[in-house]
Protein backbone atom coordinates (compact mmCIF):
# COMPACT_ATOMS: atom_id res chain seq x y z
CA UNK A 1 0.00 0.00 0.00
CA UNK A 2 2.90 2.63 0.79
CA UNK A 3 4.36 1.76 -2.68
CA UNK A 4 1.49 3.76 -3.86
CA UNK A 5 1.52 6.67 -2.40
CA UNK A 6 4.34 7.76 -4.64
CA UNK A 7 1.84 8.57 -6.93
CA UNK A 8 0.38 11.20 -4.87
CA UNK A 9 1.08 14.68 -6.44
CA UNK A 10 2.77 17.76 -4.29
CA UNK A 11 -0.94 19.06 -4.65
CA UNK A 12 -2.74 16.24 -2.89
CA UNK A 13 0.10 16.05 0.12
CA UNK A 14 -0.66 19.97 0.87
CA UNK A 15 -4.35 19.16 0.90
CA UNK A 16 -3.74 16.13 3.13
CA UNK A 17 -1.97 18.41 5.36
CA UNK A 18 -4.67 20.66 5.22
CA UNK A 19 -7.06 17.99 6.28
CA UNK A 20 -4.64 17.41 9.11
CA UNK A 21 -5.28 21.00 10.39
CA UNK A 22 -8.71 21.02 9.79
CA UNK A 23 -9.44 17.52 11.62
CA UNK A 24 -7.02 18.84 14.85
CA UNK A 25 -9.76 21.56 14.96
CA UNK A 26 -12.43 19.05 14.83
CA UNK A 27 -10.89 16.98 17.48
CA UNK A 28 -10.89 19.75 19.78
CA UNK A 29 -14.16 21.08 19.11
CA UNK A 30 -15.66 17.40 19.95
CA UNK A 31 -13.21 17.59 23.25
CA UNK A 32 -14.12 21.13 23.98
CA UNK A 33 -17.80 20.10 24.58
CA UNK A 34 -17.21 17.60 27.87
CA UNK A 35 -15.49 20.63 29.42
CA UNK A 36 -18.97 22.74 28.98
CA UNK A 37 -20.80 19.68 29.94
CA UNK A 38 -18.62 19.58 33.38
CA UNK A 39 -19.30 23.73 33.83
CA UNK A 40 -23.36 23.10 33.32
CA UNK A 41 -23.62 20.23 36.09
CA UNK A 42 -21.40 22.11 38.56
CA UNK A 43 -23.85 24.92 37.87
CA UNK A 44 -26.77 23.10 38.34
CA UNK A 45 -25.39 21.65 41.61
CA UNK A 46 -24.69 25.28 42.87
CA UNK A 47 -26.47 27.45 45.22
CA UNK A 48 -27.16 31.02 43.69
CA UNK A 49 -26.27 30.26 39.66
CA UNK A 50 -27.28 32.27 36.88
CA UNK A 51 -29.62 30.20 34.26
CA UNK A 52 -27.95 32.40 32.14
CA UNK A 53 -24.21 30.89 32.57
CA UNK A 54 -26.12 27.70 32.00
CA UNK A 55 -27.37 28.68 28.75
CA UNK A 56 -23.98 30.45 27.55
CA UNK A 57 -22.66 26.86 28.14
CA UNK A 58 -25.22 25.53 26.08
CA UNK A 59 -24.85 27.57 23.74
CA UNK A 60 -21.05 27.05 23.19
CA UNK A 61 -21.39 23.54 23.57
CA UNK A 62 -24.01 23.86 20.03
CA UNK A 63 -21.50 26.03 18.56
CA UNK A 64 -18.78 23.31 19.66
CA UNK A 65 -21.34 20.77 17.69
CA UNK A 66 -22.15 22.80 14.58
CA UNK A 67 -18.48 24.11 13.82
CA UNK A 68 -16.87 20.09 14.61
CA UNK A 69 -20.41 19.14 11.78
CA UNK A 70 -19.19 21.92 9.13
CA UNK A 71 -15.63 20.68 9.39
CA UNK A 72 -16.47 17.38 9.24
CA UNK A 73 -18.36 17.46 5.76
CA UNK A 74 -15.98 19.82 4.46
CA UNK A 75 -13.07 17.35 4.93
CA UNK A 76 -14.99 14.12 3.60
CA UNK A 77 -15.41 16.03 0.33
CA UNK A 78 -11.70 17.40 0.20
CA UNK A 79 -10.69 13.88 0.82
CA UNK A 80 -12.93 12.25 -1.31
CA UNK A 81 -11.48 14.72 -4.21
CA UNK A 82 -7.75 13.15 -3.12
CA UNK A 83 -8.91 9.79 -3.61
CA UNK A 84 -10.67 10.19 -6.89
CA UNK A 85 -7.67 11.80 -8.21
CA UNK A 86 -5.38 9.08 -6.54
CA UNK A 87 -7.25 5.98 -8.28
CA UNK A 88 -7.56 8.07 -11.50
CA UNK A 89 -3.73 8.14 -11.91
CA UNK A 90 -3.44 4.56 -10.51
CA UNK A 91 -6.09 3.44 -12.89
CA UNK A 92 -4.12 5.20 -15.93
CA UNK A 93 -0.88 3.76 -14.91
CA UNK A 94 -1.94 0.13 -15.02
CA UNK A 95 -3.70 0.61 -17.88
CA UNK A 96 -0.52 1.84 -19.59
CA UNK A 97 1.46 -0.93 -18.19
CA UNK A 98 -1.39 -3.29 -19.41
CA UNK A 99 -0.98 -2.38 -22.79
CA UNK A 100 3.17 -2.56 -23.23
CA UNK A 101 3.14 -6.01 -21.77
CA UNK A 102 3.82 -8.88 -23.92
CA UNK A 103 1.41 -11.63 -24.07
CA UNK A 104 3.30 -14.21 -22.06
CA UNK A 105 3.13 -11.74 -19.36
CA UNK A 106 -0.23 -10.64 -19.70
CA UNK A 107 -1.13 -14.69 -19.31
CA UNK A 108 0.78 -14.88 -16.76
CA UNK A 109 -1.75 -12.58 -14.89
CA UNK A 110 -4.63 -13.80 -16.96
CA UNK A 111 -6.63 -10.95 -18.53
CA UNK A 112 -9.83 -11.53 -15.40
CA UNK A 113 -7.55 -11.11 -13.26
CA UNK A 114 -6.28 -7.92 -15.17
CA UNK A 115 -9.66 -6.72 -15.37
CA UNK A 116 -10.21 -6.98 -11.75
CA UNK A 117 -7.22 -5.28 -11.01
CA UNK A 118 -8.15 -2.18 -12.96
CA UNK A 119 -11.67 -1.82 -11.73
CA UNK A 120 -12.15 -3.99 -8.33
CA UNK A 121 -8.81 -3.79 -6.76
CA UNK A 122 -8.31 -0.19 -7.48
CA UNK A 123 -12.32 0.84 -5.96
CA UNK A 124 -10.90 -0.69 -2.89
CA UNK A 125 -8.16 1.43 -2.86
CA UNK A 126 -10.28 4.51 -3.10
CA UNK A 127 -12.65 3.64 -0.62
CA UNK A 128 -10.31 2.75 1.99
CA UNK A 129 -8.21 6.19 0.87
CA UNK A 130 -11.70 8.02 0.95
CA UNK A 131 -12.92 6.63 4.42
CA UNK A 132 -9.33 5.35 6.36
CA UNK A 133 -7.74 8.69 5.27
CA UNK A 134 -9.63 10.75 7.85
CA UNK A 135 -10.03 7.88 10.49
CA UNK A 136 -6.07 7.62 10.48
CA UNK A 137 -5.95 11.17 11.23
CA UNK A 138 -8.57 11.63 13.70
CA UNK A 139 -8.46 8.30 15.62
CA UNK A 140 -4.94 8.52 17.31
CA UNK A 141 -5.83 12.77 17.92
CA UNK A 142 -8.87 12.03 19.69
CA UNK A 143 -7.22 8.58 22.03
CA UNK A 144 -3.73 10.93 22.45
CA UNK A 145 -6.10 13.70 23.25
CA UNK A 146 -8.24 12.20 25.58
CA UNK A 147 -5.91 10.24 27.57
CA UNK A 148 -4.42 13.60 28.45
CA UNK A 149 -7.74 15.13 29.41
CA UNK A 150 -8.94 12.03 32.29
CA UNK A 151 -5.08 10.95 33.47
CA UNK A 152 -5.02 11.73 37.04
CA UNK A 153 -8.74 11.71 37.28
CA UNK A 154 -9.41 8.39 39.10
CA UNK A 155 -6.78 5.03 38.99
CA UNK A 156 -9.70 2.89 39.36
CA UNK A 157 -11.39 4.80 36.19
CA UNK A 158 -8.43 4.69 34.23
CA UNK A 159 -7.62 1.09 34.89
CA UNK A 160 -11.24 0.38 34.05
CA UNK A 161 -11.02 2.05 30.08
CA UNK A 162 -7.77 0.50 30.09
CA UNK A 163 -9.34 -2.99 30.15
CA UNK A 164 -12.02 -2.25 28.19
CA UNK A 165 -9.72 -0.95 25.42
CA UNK A 166 -7.44 -4.01 25.77
CA UNK A 167 -10.14 -5.97 25.15
CA UNK A 168 -11.76 -4.25 22.14
CA UNK A 169 -8.04 -4.42 19.98
CA UNK A 170 -8.21 -8.06 21.79
CA UNK A 171 -11.32 -8.97 19.64
CA UNK A 172 -10.03 -6.27 16.92
CA UNK A 173 -7.21 -8.58 16.58
CA UNK A 174 -8.66 -11.73 16.55
CA UNK A 175 -11.07 -11.15 13.88
CA UNK A 176 -8.26 -9.32 11.83
CA UNK A 177 -6.20 -12.42 11.96
CA UNK A 178 -8.97 -14.91 10.85
CA UNK A 179 -10.41 -12.61 8.07
CA UNK A 180 -7.06 -11.39 6.46
CA UNK A 181 -6.20 -14.74 4.40
CA UNK A 182 -9.62 -15.10 3.20
CA UNK A 183 -9.65 -11.29 1.24
CA UNK A 184 -6.99 -13.02 -1.05
CA UNK A 185 -9.33 -15.59 -1.69
CA UNK A 186 -12.35 -13.35 -2.36
CA UNK A 187 -10.61 -11.15 -5.16
CA UNK A 188 -8.96 -14.20 -6.66
CA UNK A 189 -13.04 -15.82 -6.89
CA UNK A 190 -13.70 -12.20 -8.28
CA UNK A 191 -11.20 -13.16 -11.18
CA UNK A 192 -12.83 -16.44 -11.32
CA UNK A 193 -16.53 -14.98 -11.87
CA UNK A 194 -14.85 -12.28 -14.56
CA UNK A 195 -13.05 -14.53 -16.89
CA UNK A 196 -16.34 -17.26 -16.74
CA UNK A 197 -18.54 -14.70 -17.82
CA UNK A 198 -15.77 -13.07 -20.14
CA UNK A 199 -15.80 -16.66 -21.24
CA UNK A 200 -19.48 -16.75 -22.38
CA UNK A 201 -20.02 -13.66 -23.64
CA UNK A 202 -17.15 -14.08 -25.84
CA UNK A 203 -17.96 -17.66 -27.07
CA UNK A 204 -22.07 -17.69 -26.91
CA UNK A 205 -22.19 -18.28 -30.71
CA UNK A 206 -20.38 -21.62 -29.71
CA UNK A 207 -22.27 -21.87 -26.45
CA UNK A 208 -25.05 -21.65 -28.17
CA UNK A 209 -24.20 -24.08 -31.41
CA UNK A 210 -23.37 -26.52 -29.09
CA UNK A 211 -26.70 -26.68 -26.65
CA UNK A 212 -23.84 -25.55 -23.85
CA UNK A 213 -25.97 -22.86 -21.57
CA UNK A 214 -26.63 -25.31 -19.04
CA UNK A 215 -22.54 -26.29 -18.43
CA UNK A 216 -21.84 -22.37 -18.45
CA UNK A 217 -25.07 -21.93 -16.06
CA UNK A 218 -23.79 -24.23 -13.81
CA UNK A 219 -19.93 -23.42 -13.94
CA UNK A 220 -20.49 -20.20 -13.27
CA UNK A 221 -22.71 -20.69 -10.08
CA UNK A 222 -20.56 -23.19 -9.04
CA UNK A 223 -18.02 -20.23 -8.31
CA UNK A 224 -20.65 -17.71 -7.53
CA UNK A 225 -21.40 -19.31 -5.10
CA UNK A 226 -17.72 -19.76 -3.80
CA UNK A 227 -17.90 -16.21 -3.42
CA UNK A 228 -20.84 -15.66 -1.52
CA UNK A 229 -19.89 -17.96 0.83
CA UNK A 230 -16.54 -16.31 1.77
CA UNK A 231 -18.09 -13.35 2.05
CA UNK A 232 -21.20 -14.21 3.64
CA UNK A 233 -18.16 -16.00 6.06
CA UNK A 234 -15.94 -12.26 5.97
CA UNK A 235 -19.74 -10.12 7.00
CA UNK A 236 -20.48 -12.23 10.15
CA UNK A 237 -16.87 -11.84 11.33
CA UNK A 238 -17.02 -8.68 11.51
CA UNK A 239 -20.46 -8.42 12.58
CA UNK A 240 -19.03 -9.43 15.80
CA UNK A 241 -17.37 -6.34 16.28
CA UNK A 242 -20.60 -4.09 16.49
CA UNK A 243 -22.35 -5.87 19.78
CA UNK A 244 -18.71 -6.17 21.33
CA UNK A 245 -18.22 -2.62 20.87
CA UNK A 246 -21.27 -1.36 21.83
CA UNK A 247 -21.65 -4.15 25.29
CA UNK A 248 -17.80 -2.65 26.24
CA UNK A 249 -19.28 0.86 26.02
CA UNK A 250 -22.08 0.38 27.63
CA UNK A 251 -19.98 -1.64 30.66
CA UNK A 252 -17.70 0.66 30.83
CA UNK A 253 -20.35 3.67 31.34
CA UNK A 254 -21.84 1.54 33.97
CA UNK A 255 -19.02 1.08 35.72
CA UNK A 256 -17.25 4.19 35.74
CA UNK A 257 -20.91 5.46 37.79
CA UNK A 258 -20.43 1.99 39.87
CA UNK A 259 -17.14 3.48 41.41
CA UNK A 260 -18.52 6.93 40.70
CA UNK A 261 -20.85 6.30 43.26
CA UNK A 262 -19.02 4.42 45.49
CA UNK A 263 -16.13 7.32 45.65
CA UNK A 264 -19.45 9.79 46.38
CA UNK A 265 -20.79 7.79 48.93
CA UNK A 266 -17.26 7.57 51.07
CA UNK A 267 -16.31 11.03 49.92
CA UNK A 268 -16.57 14.06 51.89
CA UNK A 269 -19.22 16.45 51.90
CA UNK A 270 -17.57 19.11 50.55
CA UNK A 271 -15.58 16.86 47.67
CA UNK A 272 -18.89 15.57 46.60
CA UNK A 273 -19.59 17.97 43.64
CA UNK A 274 -16.54 17.91 42.25
CA UNK A 275 -16.19 13.85 42.45
CA UNK A 276 -19.78 13.80 40.43
CA UNK A 277 -18.55 16.95 37.98
CA UNK A 278 -15.06 14.68 37.09
CA UNK A 279 -17.36 11.58 36.72
CA UNK A 280 -19.76 12.70 34.18
CA UNK A 281 -16.73 14.80 32.56
CA UNK A 282 -14.77 11.35 32.62
CA UNK A 283 -17.70 8.97 31.20
CA UNK A 284 -17.82 11.51 28.06
CA UNK A 285 -14.22 11.22 27.78
CA UNK A 286 -14.08 7.57 28.36
CA UNK A 287 -16.61 7.13 25.18
CA UNK A 288 -14.10 9.26 23.35
CA UNK A 289 -11.42 6.79 24.18
CA UNK A 290 -13.56 4.20 22.77
CA UNK A 291 -14.75 5.39 19.95
CA UNK A 292 -11.37 6.40 18.77
CA UNK A 293 -10.22 3.10 19.30
CA UNK A 294 -13.49 1.71 17.33
CA UNK A 295 -12.32 4.18 14.48
CA UNK A 296 -8.92 2.37 14.07
CA UNK A 297 -11.22 -1.02 14.38
CA UNK A 298 -12.56 0.07 11.25
CA UNK A 299 -9.57 0.71 9.77
CA UNK A 300 -8.57 -2.67 10.44
CA UNK A 301 -11.60 -4.03 9.01
CA UNK A 302 -10.44 -1.94 5.28
CA UNK A 303 -6.80 -2.15 5.73
CA UNK A 304 -6.71 -6.04 5.17
CA UNK A 305 -8.73 -6.29 1.63
CA UNK A 306 -6.75 -2.67 0.76
CA UNK A 307 -3.77 -4.53 1.49
CA UNK A 308 -4.58 -7.45 -0.71
CA UNK A 309 -5.66 -5.51 -3.84
CA UNK A 310 -1.98 -3.21 -3.27
CA UNK A 311 -0.53 -6.22 -3.48
CA UNK A 312 -2.15 -7.04 -6.59
CA UNK A 313 -1.88 -3.95 -8.74
CA UNK A 314 1.98 -3.28 -7.45
CA UNK A 315 2.36 -7.13 -9.42
CA UNK A 316 1.55 -5.85 -12.12
CA UNK A 317 3.09 -2.28 -11.65
CA UNK A 318 6.48 -3.94 -10.92
CA UNK A 319 6.41 -6.57 -13.80
CA UNK A 320 9.56 -5.68 -15.93
CA UNK A 321 8.35 -5.67 -19.94
CA UNK A 322 10.44 -7.76 -22.15
CA UNK A 323 9.54 -6.40 -25.21
CA UNK A 324 9.80 -2.45 -25.60
CA UNK A 325 9.32 -0.35 -27.89
CA UNK A 326 12.37 2.13 -29.24
CA UNK A 327 12.11 5.40 -29.76
CA UNK A 328 12.83 7.25 -33.07
CA UNK A 329 13.72 11.16 -32.88
CA UNK A 330 11.90 12.77 -35.62
CA UNK A 331 14.32 15.60 -35.97
CA UNK A 332 17.19 13.97 -37.14
CA UNK A 333 15.75 11.42 -39.25
CA UNK A 334 14.00 11.61 -42.59
CA UNK A 335 13.99 7.63 -43.51
CA UNK A 336 10.38 6.23 -44.54
CA UNK A 337 9.52 3.11 -44.61
CA UNK A 338 12.74 1.69 -43.85
CA UNK A 339 12.75 -2.05 -41.96
CA UNK A 340 15.92 -2.87 -40.07
CA UNK A 341 17.17 -5.68 -37.93
CA UNK A 342 20.12 -5.77 -36.18
CA UNK A 343 21.02 -9.30 -34.57
CA UNK A 344 17.67 -10.14 -33.69
CA UNK A 345 16.67 -13.41 -32.14
CA UNK A 346 13.26 -15.38 -31.26
CA UNK A 347 12.10 -18.02 -29.22
CA UNK A 348 8.73 -18.66 -28.05
CA UNK A 349 8.66 -18.41 -24.14
CA UNK A 350 8.55 -22.05 -23.51
CA UNK A 351 11.10 -22.85 -26.29
CA UNK A 352 14.70 -24.04 -25.80
CA UNK A 353 15.77 -23.38 -28.92
CA UNK A 354 15.68 -19.71 -30.90
CA UNK A 355 13.46 -20.04 -33.84
CA UNK A 356 15.80 -16.89 -35.15
CA UNK A 357 18.53 -15.73 -34.23
CA UNK A 358 21.45 -13.28 -34.93
CA UNK A 359 19.20 -11.56 -37.61
CA UNK A 360 20.43 -9.02 -39.74
CA UNK A 361 19.10 -6.77 -42.43
CA UNK A 362 17.91 -3.50 -43.91
CA UNK A 363 14.78 -3.21 -46.40
CA UNK A 364 13.92 0.09 -48.12
CA UNK A 365 10.60 1.48 -49.29
CA UNK A 366 9.40 -1.01 -52.21
CA UNK A 367 11.61 -3.36 -51.49
CA UNK A 368 11.27 -6.96 -49.79
CA UNK A 369 13.34 -9.57 -48.05
CA UNK A 370 12.98 -13.56 -47.66
CA UNK A 371 14.87 -15.46 -45.03
CA UNK A 372 14.07 -19.33 -43.95
CA UNK A 373 14.29 -20.25 -40.42
CA UNK A 374 13.55 -23.36 -38.33
CA UNK A 375 9.72 -22.75 -38.92
CA UNK A 376 9.56 -21.84 -42.63
CA UNK A 377 10.36 -18.67 -44.74
CA UNK A 378 9.34 -15.61 -43.98
CA UNK A 379 8.74 -12.70 -46.57
CA UNK A 380 8.71 -8.46 -45.27
CA UNK A 381 7.48 -6.18 -47.80
CA UNK A 382 7.40 -2.32 -46.72
CA UNK A 383 4.89 -1.46 -49.67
Amino acid sequence: MIKLLKYLGKKQWTIIALCFIMIFGQVWLELKIPDYMSEITVLVQTEGSQMIDIVRNGAYMIACSVASLIDSIVVGYIISNVSAIFSKQIRKNLFDKVGNLAMNEVKNFSTSSLITRTTNDITQIQMFIAMGLQLMIKAPITAIWAITKILGKSSQWSALTGASVAILLGVIAVIIIIVMPRFKIVQKLIDKINGVTRENLTGIKVVRAFNAEEYQQTKFEDINDKLTRQQLFNQKMFSILSPTMYLIMYFLTLGIYLIGATLIKDALMVDKLEIFGNMVVFSSYAMQVIMSFLMLAMIFMMLPRAGVSANRINEVLDTDITIKDGKINKDTTNLKGVVEFKNVSFKYPDGDEYVLKDISFKVNKGEAVAFIGSTGSRKINTN
